[in-house]
C-alpha cells in the first residue's frame, strides 16, 4: 500500500512537469513575441519542439525514484542531481531538433533562457511538488488512521520512519503492545494490550495495521491478521530479519517462495550490461583510435627529456570476478626498482618527473585504459582496480572490500566523483571509498553513469587536492 501511494505520488510529479515543460516553453515565446519582438510565432516549429519536450518529460520519469522515499524531506544533492540529469537530457533533445532541422528561424537566447528558467522550475518542483501534491491527495479523507501491534522496543526502533510516512497520509493513533518485562519510551500513544485489538480498531476508527511482531506463534499471527481482515483493515507486516544485518533487506519473490538479498545488482541483468557496454564502446573507440595516437608522441617527447624509458607503464590488477589483467598507463615515474611497484604514489614523490606530475594531476596518465576498455577488462565508470597485494591487505581492513569486484573496474568511479581519488591513508578513507563504490554497484543507471563521466572531466579541468 504504501509503495503504491509513493509510486502514484511521483507518477502524479511526473505528469504535471511534462505538462509544465511545454506550457514553459510557450509562455516565454509569447513574450519573446509579444514583448520583445524578437520571435514570430510562425517560425517556430511548434509540433517538433513541444513533441521533444513531452518525450523529455516523459524519460525524466526514470529519474524521480532517486528523489528517495521520504517525500517530506528531500536530500538537496540528490535533487541537484536529478534537476541536473533532467537539464542534460533537455539539452540534449533540444540541440538535436536544432541541429537535425538546421533551424537558423529559433533565437538561441530564448533558447539559453527556457533551459535556465526550466532548470529553475525543475528544481523548485523536484524539491515541494511531491510534498504539496501529497497534502493534498492523500491527506484529509485519504489519511489511513494506522494501530501498530508490537513492543515498545521493535516500535521505537521504527519510530523514524513511522514519522517520515506521515507524508504519504498514514496517521499513527498509537501502539498496542503484549505484555512487557520492559517497556521502553515511545513517541505515540500506548493503548493497552493486544486483547483490545477489536475493540480499538472500532472505537479508534483504523484501517491500517502494522504489525512488528510474530511471538513466534503461528496462531497469534493468524489470530490478528482474522482480526484485521474481518474489520476491514489493510495489514503491513514488518520483517524482523533486517535486524539481523547492517544493510536493508531487498526481498525477492520466485515463484510461491520469497527470498531476501543484501542488493539488487542492476548489473546482473544481461540488458543493463549490453547497454553499459555499448556506452564504453560509445566513449573508448573515439579515444583509443583518436586521441592516443596523438597523445601517445607527445609523451614520448616528454618521457625522453626528462625520464627515458618505455612510454606505458603495465601493471598487474584485480577486475571482475577478481579476474587479474594487465592495466595500462602512461608512464608517470622515473624506471623503478623491481619490487617498487606495490608502494603508493605520495604528494610530491621523488618517484615522479616534472611532465608524469601534470599527467597524474590532470589524469592524462589514464587514456591508456580506454584499450582496456575496449578489451572488455574495464569499463569507464566503476570501482577503481587495485593491485592484488592491495587487494589482500584492503580486505583485511575493511570486510566487505571484496564485494567490488561483482562488477567491472572502471577508469573513474562515484567514490572518485565524491573526492576519494589518490593515496589511501587510513583506513576510515577506505571505507568511505567502498561505501561509494557499493553504491554505485546497488543504484548503477545509464544515467548515472553519464552523470559520474560529466562530472568527471570537470574534475579533470579542475583537479582536486587529492589529484597527485
Amino acid at each position: 500500500m504504501l509503495d503504491s501511494r509513493f509510486k502514484g505520488l511521483l507518477a502524479l510529479h511526473g505528469c504535471v512537469i511534462v505538462l509544465v515543460l511545454p506550457l514553459l516553453f510557450f509562455v516565454l515565446a509569447a513574450i519573446g513575441v509579444e514583448v520583445t519582438g524578437r520571435l514570430e510565432y510562425d517560425l517556430i516549429n511548434w509540433p517538433l519542439y513541444i513533441t521533444g519536450l513531452v518525450a523529455s518529460g516523459a524519460i525524466f520519469f526514470n529519474f524521480y525514484p532517486l528523489l528517495g522515499s521520504s517525500v517530506s524531506a528531500h536530500d538537496r544533492a540528490k535533487v541537484f542531481q536529478v534537476t541536473n540529469l533532467q537539464i542534460f537530457i533537455l539539452v540534449l533533445i533540444l540541440f538535436a531538433i536544432i541541429f537535425a532541422t538546421k533551424d537558423q528561424s529559433i533565437s538561441r537566447v530564448f533558447i539559453g533562457l527556457y533551459l535556465l528558467s526550466a532548470y529553475l522550475a525543475l528544481f523548485s518542483m523536484n524539491m515541494f511538488l511531491p510534498e504539496w501534491i501529497s497534502r493534498h491527495v492523500l491527506g484529509g479523507k485519504n489519511t489511513r488512521a494506522c494501530l501498530v501491534v508490537g513492543t515498545t522496543a521493535s516500535c521505537s526502533r521504527i519510530a523514524e520512519w513511522l514519522r517520515s510516512k506521515q507524508a504519504l497520509g498514514i496517521n499513527v493513533i498509537g501502539l498496542l503492545n503484549f505484555d512487557e518485562k520492559e517497556v521502553h519510551p515511545v513517541d505515540i500513544p500506548l493503548l493497552g494490550d493486544v486483547s483490545r485489538l477489536r475493540e480499538t480498531i472500532r472505537e479508534q476508527g483504523v484501517n491500517q495495521i502494522i504489525l512488528l511482531e510474530t511471538r513466534h506463534s503461528k496462531e497469534w499471527v493468524k489470530e490478528i491478521l482474522e482480526a484485521a481482515e474481518e474489520e476491514g483493515c489493510q495489514i503491513l507486516i514488518f520483517n524482523p530479519w533486517a535486524e539481523y544485518f547492517d544493510y536493508p533487506l531487498i526481498s525477492v519473490k520466485d515463484g510461491p517462495h520469497t527470498f531476501f538479498t543484501l542488493r539488487e545488482e542492476p548489473l546482473e541483468s544481461p540488458l543493463n550490461r549490453l547497454i553499459k557496454r555499448l556506452l564504453d564502446l560509445a566513449v573508448a573507440v573515439p579515444v583509443v583510435f583518436l586521441i592516443l595516437p596523438v597523445m601517445i608522441p607527445v609523451v614520448w617527447c616528454f618521457q625522453r627529456r626528462q625520464s627515458p624509458g618505455p612510454v606505458f607503464f603495465k601493471q598487474i590488477r584485480r577486475g571482475y570476478n577478481r579476474r587479474e589483467f594487465v592495466l595500462y598507463k602512461f608512464r608517470t615515474m622515473h624506471v623503478r626498482r623491481k619490487g617498487d611497484e606495490a608502494r603508493q604514489a605520495t604528494r610530491h614523490d621523488p618517484r615522479v618527473y616534472p611532465f608524469g606530475e601534470f599527467m597524474r594531476r590532470t589524469s592524462i596518465d589514464e587514456l591508456p585504459q580506454f584499450l582496456n576498455v575496449l578489451k572488455g577488462e574495464m569499463s569507464v565508470v566503476g570501482p577503481r582496480p587495485h593491485l592484488p597485494e592491495h587487494d589482500r591487505i584492503f580486505s583485511q581492513d575493511v570486510k566487505i572490500y571484496p564485494q567490488r569486484h561483482f562488477v567491472k573496474p572502471g577508469l573513474t568511479g562515484l567514490a572518485q566523483c565524491k573526492g576519494f581519488r589518490g593515496e589511501i591513508t587510513d583506513v576510515e578513507l577506505l571505507r568511505q571509498r567502498v561505501h561509494y563504490d557499493l553504491e554505485y554497484i546497488n543504484e548503477w543507471s545509464v544515467w548515472m553513469d553519464l552523470e559520474i563521466m560529466l562530472r568527471t572531466v570537470r574534475m579533470v579541468i579542475h583537479p582536486p587536492s587529492s589529484a597527485y
